[in-house]
C-alpha cells in the first residue's frame, strides 16, 4: 500500500467513525447498522463478547437511545492501516445522554463519560466498516431521577 492509498484510508476511517456518531445521535437506526460488519464484535473491556453483528447492535443502541438525546464525541482518532483491507483504531470520547425517563437497563437520568473507542475496521462490501469495539471509560458521571 503506497502513502496516498493510506491516508486515503484513514480520511475514510475518520469519516465512518464520524458518520457512527451523527446517525447515532441522529437516530437514524437503518443508516447506523451500515457502519457496522455484518459479524461485528462489541467486545467489553473485560474480553467479554456484549453483541455479535451489525443489525443486533444498531437494535441494541436503539434500544437504549430511542427515548434520550445523546450527544457523543469522537477526538483525536490514532488510525493504522494494516493493509488494504484491515486497519485499527483508538478514539477518545466523550458522551453526554440524558433520558427522557431513565435508561431502560440502568436506570439513569443522564450519564456523561469519558474514555476510548479501541476499534478495528475491515472493508466489506467495498467500504471500511467496524468490525471490533470496545469502549473503555475513564470517568463516568451518573445522575440518578428524582427518588431513585
Amino acid at each position: 500500500m503506497d502513502r496516498i492509498d493510506r491516508l486515503e484510508a484513514i480520511e475514510e476511517i475518520r469519516s465512518l467513525k464520524a458518520r457512527y456518531f451523527r446517525l447515532m445521535d441522529t437516530k437514524q437506526w437503518d443508516a447506523l447498522a451500515q457502519v457496522f460488519c455484518s459479524d461485528l464484535k462489541v467486545v467489553t473491556p473485560e474480553g467479554k463478547i456484549y453483541v455479535e453483528g451489525g443489525d443486533a447492535y444498531a437494535a441494541a443502541l436503539r434500544n437504549s437511545l430511542e427515548h434520550a438525546v445523546s450527544c457523543h464525541q469522537g477526538l483525536m482518532g490514532e488510525v493504522e492501516v494494516s493493509d488494504d483491507e484491515t486497519a485499527s483504531a483508538i478514539w477518545a470520547m466523550q458522551d453526554v445522554i440524558e433520558w427522557e425517563d431513565r435508561h431502560p437497563a440502568m436506570g439513569w437520568k443522564s450519564i456523561v463519560g469519558r474514555g476510548h473507542y479501541h476499534e478495528t475496521y475491515r472493508k466489506e462490501g467495498g467500504r471500511w466498516r467496524i468490525a471490533t469495539l470496545t469502549l473503555t471509560r475513564l470517568r463516568l458521571d451518573v445522575v440518578m431521577p428524582e427518588g431513585a
